[in-house]
């Protein structure tokens, strides 16, 4: 039974989700604790025995209470259950709650059957009773009540395997169904506001048109929630209206008859995933429908919604950071977190579940009963990384298992490979041994497995990619045939005949070795079946932990992909063949050639071969006749490529870094001297012509020609003719290809030099490019003198979208920019010389940083209603120190959101500021000269205004005191961290602030921190609650430091010392220790640790380096506004913060120069940076100084 214990207490109000009714002698020590462990395992409070009670509580009031407070009973049927009186009572109780609707019941026949509880026969007799006339009225009931738990839907333990698995269908049962339960209100649900915008918008509602409307996105994503919310909102208005949820089983209950539906039905939801057949039916039978009806439908699957003539569509999407977070919150707390421990929790929760709300919720409630002590969050946090939710895991199954063989085939290859990669890429790949696999990409979209992005990146969310994954590895056939555990593979290659046979695809993260492992190439060359292998590791791994044998034959006919990282051999085995082999990736290699003679590579299509510093030439390439991708970044010692190469028609891409120097540039032309273009490299050794050209990349030393009239050197050329496809799912699965005279439809050219030099040689520049599609051009520091005008002048540029023009020596630009009409962003970075702009309407966004010479932005002359005409969002004037009435001239761009006036002398803010209504952010750094910050915005939430020495007033501080810090939906890179209030306007100054502790501390302490780092004195300050800013503190002023000495002897007070660099300034806060109360707390910041152990600091932290995949995060704050690096720049991204060596002041800078920025010049940044690297010279202020240099700032 459920409790034996009892006490005269005031019972105390408990509240469970499940509550356990059981004979104790029979399942206490079985089945019921195996349940118990279970259901607590899923964050399930559940109630049993004495768990939940004090001691002494007084049991028939305490059940009364817990099994008032549940949501579910689950009643164990034993052998020996009826034999108990308790028991009885127990149950009596149980059904009676359940007929009043407040308690639902699951049963579990025990080793019992449930005809022999429905009849009460054998033990489940009740007639040892008869006879006595005090228990009639109780017997009664009892009989009632087991005659109705033996016709409820339950587990009969006689069909199960064995008890484990019984134990595991009745938690994952009732775990599902106590989430259904305990859903929150869907007026409520974060995000519903904008679902029922879209939403109403798609449905029309003012028409009198039947209107079919679905609801498409993947599963757990919350369509039926929004489904549900939508009905609630909308049903009012139709006379007659129905929801049906889980259609799938009442149309089979009617034999498909779905005119059962119609009677007299105007507004329907069909919730959960549907037929073909049920969808057909309804979107052909809209006459079944009076006029003004709406059919809504919601699933995952979107072939079925366009086979069906479905054309209101609404795709749900997964949830921001912001968003995420606020769901967890409200779900796991329901309320304020209880302590401030739980914040970064909670993050960490919501950062697991991806955006997904079902998981957002599973995780939320797994943790909700568990918020007595962070550390208990700590515990249970480890558990939900280790292995994915039960109940999101059956959610995203129902999709896969839906899908015929080779479409799962397909889905397991991309969640092992290819999450991330093109989709041109993975059908490269696949189309050999799944000769369909372009078709069935398209599905998987479709049924919203995967999405493929506007560039073409196949991504697939990263819980449906763990689901796979865990599927394979509790899957042994599965399991065999992808192999990506490290200790699984080193197992396969030393027992190789045992299942060797079987395997297709081997992925190794060679840095998750537990040990180094030594392997024979022939252990690889006789896994016949082996199509697919990829080694790869850290770049900034020093040595692989898999160590290479050579003996036989490496590459196994079979090969497709052949990838390994820092490939250990100097040359590929001679004796390899591999005739299937498409994409052969030996990036970072130790090859010195690749291949004697020449190999059958037929169908290679990509050859990779980056940073492979030793390798001096390519072999003949000729007999590769399919190669389209060949990549030679890096490669230091290459001085050309073959002529061999430009013979073929068939090279699409091509990247490379050549190092010749000036005199001896590679030549770089492109010719058009009729409607075909000709695209040429002319090494010093020889000379090639590759016409068919689409995408190029090359850094080094460059000289660039363009039919003559444009022309210079230059460090980085690249140019994009990348076709974008589609969002929709219905586009065309054969795309056309490009036909040789289209190689001028570039969508991007850049051409830059790395670091701007005045006076230096100029680009020759007569007139633009012709390239009628250009949507991104940058010439960056170029030295231009003149922007062309007139017949071949700027306006050709009719489609431009983003345009660079930073570094260059013009004076002015034309006004005819002002008919680009699609221009959005515009860079003018280091024009030193330009003085005035054009009419700029259209432009969203625009940095002039160190325009010095900048004196007008617009023409003062223009009339106001001029004001209302410009688009200009976001405005940087960093170091724009002499344009003139700058009050006047901010007054135009009435839509501003974000400012940058860092660098400038004005004393104070220009007064048109607070007239700007829409800003959010303002720069102010390193402002040496202002003295105040007055009548800011209301509008104003980020406030930056470091290096600011002789602000004196507080007023930011005031504006920011009674305003939430509430992140703004659209932040941009003007806003780096968040910070308390009272430390934004001087987070790095020399300045000193005493601030208030008004929390109880004991003894003076002195802290030390031996870096300089602002930000970690900005950390420490905001551990330190309800604290105040008073005044500045200095020892300049003998009189003002009697004054601050006897105001403050009797006070607590936090004094945060940044940039102390001699033992001269830690000695003075020593001496006038006294100043400060006991329980004060002085911090000392310094690079210098000697400085602390001369001041005899009390204690000394020692800020160290970030962990990998907390660098990985700062970096993405800053370079994308996110918590991780979209799927297609995160190799990108991880090279940066491998070249910022880790420092946080460097992954800051990093991050917020790429922001924004392709992909072409991430690579000549990065080219630039390991040009730059010094031998000789290895400390990290050298090292940040050369970075600095490379970036020009």
């Amino acid at each position: 039974m459920a409790s034996s214990s009892s006490s005269s207490s005031v019972p105390r109000v408990s509240k469970y989700d499940v509550f356990l009714s059981f004979r104790g002698e029979d399942t206490r020590k079985t089945i019921v604790s195996h349940l118990y462990a279970a259901l607590d395992s899923r964050g399930i409070v559940t109630f049993k025995d004495d768990q939940r009670l004090e001691k002494g509580d007084h049991i028939s009031d305490q059940l009364h209470i817990a099994l008032k407070g549940s949501s579910f009973a689950v009643v164990v049927l034993s052998e020996n259950y009826a034999t108990s009186r308790w028991c009885l009572m127990e149950l009596q109780l149980i059904m009676e709650y359940m007929k009043e609707g407040t308690l639902e019941v699951f049963p579990v026949f025990y080793g019992v059957d449930p005809s022999t509880v429905r009849h009460q026969l054998g033990s489940f007799s009740l007639e040892r009773y008869k006879g006595r006339p005090e228990m009639v009225h109780k017997v009664h009931k009892w009989r009632e009540a087991l005659h109705l738990i033996a016709n409820l839907s339950g587990l009969d333990s006689r069909h199960c395997v064995d008890e484990a698995v019984m134990v595991g269908e009745i938690a994952r049962d009732i775990s599902r169904r106590v989430t259904l339960m305990q859903k929150i209100d869907s007026g409520n649900i974060v995000g519903m506001k904008a679902h029922m915008e879209g939403l109403n918008h798609l449905l029309d509602l003012e028409s009198n048109e039947v209107v079919v409307l679905g609801i498409w996105g993947m599963g757990g994503i919350g369509k039926t929630s929004i489904a549900k919310c939508l009905y609630d909102q909308i049903s009012p208005r139709f006379r007659a209206r129905c929801f049906i949820e889980n259609i799938k089983s009442v149309s089979k209950e009617h034999d498909h008859d779905l005119k059962h539906f119609q009677k007299e039905m105007l507004c329907s939801i069909l919730s959960d995933d549907i037929s073909l057949w049920s969808v057909h039916a309804l979107a052909k039978e809209k006459n079944w429908f009076g006029p003004g009806s709406r059919i809504i439908i919601t699933t995952r699957d979107m072939g079925l919604l366009n086979t069906c003539g479905v054309e209101n569509v609404y795709e749900v999407n997964c949830l921001n950071d912001k968003d995420a977070l606020k769901m967890f919150k409200q779900i796991a707390f329901e309320g304020p977190p209880p302590c401030d421990g739980f914040e970064q929790l909670s993050i960490r929760a919501t950062r697991l579940s991806h955006g997904l709300p079902s998981a957002i919720q599973a995780h939320a409630l797994f943790l909700r009963g568990r918020t007595a002590a962070p550390e208990v969050w700590e515990e249970a946090l480890t558990a939900l990384e280790s292995s994915l939710d039960e109940n999101t895991m059956e959610i995203l199954k129902i999709s896969y298992e839906g899908l015929p063989k080779p479409h799962q085939n397909v889905f397991l290859h991309v969640a092992c490979l290819f999450n991330g990669d093109t989709l041109q890429r993975i059908n490269s790949l696949l189309h050999g041994p799944i000769p369909q696999s372009s078709l069935w990409i398209r599905v998987l979209a479709e049924k919203s497995l995967i999405k493929i992005s506007t560039n073409g990146s196949v991504i697939m969310h990263k819980l449906v990619e763990q689901m796979a994954r865990e599927m394979i590895r509790d899957d042994t056939s599965l399991a065999r045939k992808f192999l990506r555990d490290p200790q699984d593979i080193c197992y396969a290659l030393t027992n190789f005949r045992d299942g060797g046979e079987q395997t297709e695809c081997m992925s190794l993260h060679s840095c998750n070795l537990a040990c180094a492992f030594s392997m024979k190439a022939s252990v690889v060359g006789h896994m016949h079946n082996l199509k697919f292998l990829k080694v790869y590791k850290h770049v900034d791994s020093r040595e692989s932990k898999l160590q290479l044998i050579p003996d036989q034959h490496l590459l196994p006919p079979s090969l497709r992909l052949f990838h390994w990282d820092a490939f250990p051999l100097r040359t590929l085995p001679s004796d390899a063949d591999p005739y299937f082999l498409v994409e052969l990736n030996l990036r970072h290699s130790d090859l010195r050639t690749l291949w004697s003679g020449t190999p059958m590579l037929e169908s290679l299509k990509r050859l990779d071969v980056t940073g492979s510093k030793h390798l001096k030439q390519l072999p003949d390439l000729s007999r590769i006749t399919s190669l389209d991708e060949l990549a030679l970044e890096h490669c230091t010692r290459l001085k050309g490529i073959p002529e061999s190469i430009g013979k073929r028609s068939t090279l699409k891409k091509l990247k490379l870094s050549y190092y010749g120097g000036l005199r001896s540039a590679l030549k770089f032309f492109i010719r058009k001297p009729t409607m075909q273009q000709h695209i040429g490299l002319e090494f010093p050794d020889a000379k090639v012509k590759m016409d068919a050209l689409i995408n190029i990349s090359i850094g080094g030393d460059i000289s660039f020609e363009f039919c003559s009239k444009f022309r210079g050197t230059a460090e980085y050329v690249s140019f994009n003719s990348d076709q974008q496809i589609p969002v929709t799912s219905s586009m065309n699965l054969q795309q056309s290809p490009w036909l040789i005279s289209e190689c001028n439809r570039f969508n991007s050219l850049s051409i830059m030099r790395f670091s701007h030099k005045e006076n230096s040689e100029s680009f020759s520049f007569d007139s633009f490019p012709d390239f009628p599609d250009l949507k991104e051009l940058k010439l960056v520091n170029l030295n231009i003198r003149k922007i062309p005008s007139g017949v071949h002048g700027i306006h050709k540029l009719e489609f431009i979208e983003k345009l660079d023009l930073s570094g260059n020596d013009f004076e002015n630009l034309p006004e005819a920019m002002v008919s680009l009409t699609r221009l959005k962003t515009l860079w003018l970075r280091n024009c030193f010389k330009l003085k005035e702009l054009p009419k700029l309407t259209q432009v969203q966004t625009l940095t002039l940083t160190n325009c010095r010479n900048l004196r007008s932005l617009v023409k003062l002359s223009e009339t106001s209603e001029e004001q209302g005409r410009y688009c200009l969002l976001e405005l940087c004037l960093e170091n724009c120190n002499n344009v003139e009435f700058l009050s006047d001239q901010l007054v135009y761009f009435i839509k501003l959101t974000n400012l940058d006036l860092s660098g400038h002398e004005f004393v104070a803010l220009p007064s048109s500021i607070r007239d700007l209504t829409s800003l959010v952010t303002l720069c102010l750094n390193n402002c040496k000269n202002l003295r105040s910050v007055e009548k800011l915005p209301l509008s104003l939430q980020f406030l930056d205004a470091h290096g600011c020495d002789s602000l004196e007033e507080a007023d930011s501080v005031e504006h920011f005191r009674d305003k939430p810090n509430e992140e703004v939906q659209q932040r941009t890179f003007f806003k780096e961290t968040d910070m308390p209030f009272y430390v934004l306007n001087h987070q790095a100054t020399r300045i000193c602030y005493i601030i208030h502790l008004l929390k109880n501390t004991t003894a003076l302490m002195f802290i030390g921190i031996p870096i300089c780092i602002t930000l970690v004195a900005v950390l420490v300050a905001s551990l330190l609650q309800n604290i105040e800013v008073e005044e500045d503190l200095t020892s300049s002023d003998h009189e003002r430091n009697e004054i601050t000495e006897a105001r403050n002897k009797h006070r607590k007070v936090l004094h945060v010392a940044d940039g102390v660099k001699d033992g001269e300034e830690g000695q003075w806060i020593k001496e006038y220790a006294n100043w400060f109360a006991p329980g004060s707390r002085i911090i000392l910041i310094t690079q210098d640790k000697s400085v602390l152990e001369e001041s005899e600091v009390n204690h000394v932290y020692e800020v160290g380096s970030l962990r990998y995949d907390e660098a990985l995060q700062l970096f993405s704050r800053f370079a994308f506004r996110q918590p991780y690096p979209p799927p297609e720049f995160e190799r990108l991204s991880v090279r940066a913060v491998q070249l910022a060596g880790f420092l946080p002041m460097a992954i800051r800078l990093f991050g917020s120069f790429l922001t924004g920025r392709g992909k072409e010049e991430w690579e000549a940044t990065f080219l630039k940076l390991s040009a730059k690297q010094s031998k000789d010279k290895t400390t990290m202020e050298h090292r940040f100084q050369c970075k600095l240099e490379v970036l020009d700032l």
